[in-house]
């Protein structure tokens, strides 16, 4: 069913400082001048439910591409705001030697790559660095995915940011083969910036000026809650807390009856009004702390959909939202709307991990360790 909006409601905030509005301030080592951010906004169980959610290290993987660089604006818009550190990551593949070509040849041309990928990485850091910000590079080998996912284990990377496609150019697909495998298998949260949108942006010029927040009533879905103040309060950005009322599904052989769809339009108004009164409730806890707040409700029975409308119709530069919802399932990196949002968003999307590092082997990866070299 198509999503219509019901209420939006914007909520002034109190005047900020003009020091405070920078995000392109220079941001030292996040343990010295990373913002602090007011997590008492929430309940004691959520809280307990979020336990400590930072960025204070963000991976950038590069590929050598335009594409795989349109990442790089909103990972400086984050890093900047939060003041975190940024590492630029260059995985380079060896191909397989070619009878056709002497050995000698190969090793020329792998080592000139090399000299590219470095020169590629030095030029960006020498940029970051100008800007303020603390980074470094990374040149591995091997194959990127697997690369990425283990860099960012090792390390205890926070937040990767990705571009959705890097040099095998554009596809009809959402996500590379690659950003999905990451996507698939890293424990860290994500940003996602979806390559097709985000061309022409240029780093250190992005200013986030809407963020939205979609919430589903849970406290888990709230944990996103602080970094997404700290973001707003930082660009001056107003941020957007949304809210999706699922329409009842009535289970019938038959068409459902009158009555039936009475129930469900009862039941349906109730949730909606239940909604407005949480998003009330919400706005007044977060105006408080110096950010510009509106709030948006949709009716919808798809509730991916519906937000990435409701995205588009407010035109925001960052969609935000927990890894779980009300009804995750901790034994998944995603619940249902955040896995949906990786594949039709049009929007750059953080999705953060509330539920931290563990998580039980798939069995392909139970199968892989078992079974090496095979």
């Amino acid at each position: 069913m198509q999503s219509h909006r019901i209420s939006s409601s914007t909520q002034s905030r109190s005047r900020i400082p003009d020091s405070q509005k920078q995000p392109g301030a220079a941001a030292g080592p996040a343990d010295e001048t990373a913002p602090t951010t007011d997590v008492k906004s929430l309940k004691g169980e959520d809280q307990a439910a979020c336990g400590e959610l930072t960025i204070r290290h963000a991976l950038v993987p590069l590929d050598g591409s335009p594409l795989a660089e349109c990442a790089l604006p909103w990972a400086v818009a984050v890093a900047q705001a939060l003041g975190a550190r940024m590492t630029l990551l260059r995985v380079l593949e060896r191909p397989a030697i070619s009878t056709a070509t002497s050995h000698h040849h190969d090793a020329v041309d792998w080592e000139m790559r090399r000299a590219e990928a470095r020169s590629q990485l030095s030029r960006i850091d020498r940029d970051l660095k100008g800007r303020g910000l603390t980074s470094t590079v990374e040149l591995l080998e091997g194959r990127p995915a697997e690369q990425i996912i283990n860099f960012a284990r090792a390390l205890h990377v926070d937040l990767v940011v990705l571009s959705s496609h890097g040099e095998g150019g554009l596809t009809g697909w959402a996500l590379s083969s690659t950003a999905l495998m990451v996507v698939a298998r890293t424990y860290a949260s994500l940003l996602v910036v979806p390559a097709h949108s985000a061309e022409g942006q240029r780093v250190g010029e992005l200013r986030l000026r809407r963020i939205l927040v979609p919430l589903d009533c849970s406290p888990r879905a709230e944990c996103v809650l602080p970094l997404a103040t700290a973001l707003a309060r930082a660009h001056d950005a107003e941020l957007i807390l949304a809210h999706v009322v699922p329409e009842p599904e009535i289970p019938r052989r038959l068409p459902p009856s009158a009555e039936d769809l009475a129930v469900a339009s009862q039941l349906t108004e109730g949730n909606r009004l239940e909604g407005e009164r949480y998003l009330g409730e919400l706005r007044e806890r977060v105006v408080g702390q110096h950010v510009r707040v509106s709030t948006r409700l949709v009716v919808s029975s798809r509730r991916a959909e519906a937000i990435r409308a409701m995205a588009d119709e407010a035109d925001v530069e960052l969609v935000m939202v927990s890894a779980h919802g009300r009804t995750g399932d901790a034994r998944d990196r995603y619940g249902n709307v955040a896995a949906r949002l990786f594949e039709q968003t049009t929007r750059p999307l953080i999705v953060l991990q509330d539920l931290g590092p563990w998580r039980e082997p798939t069995p392909a990866e139970e199968a892989a360790r078992s079974r090496p070299g095979h």
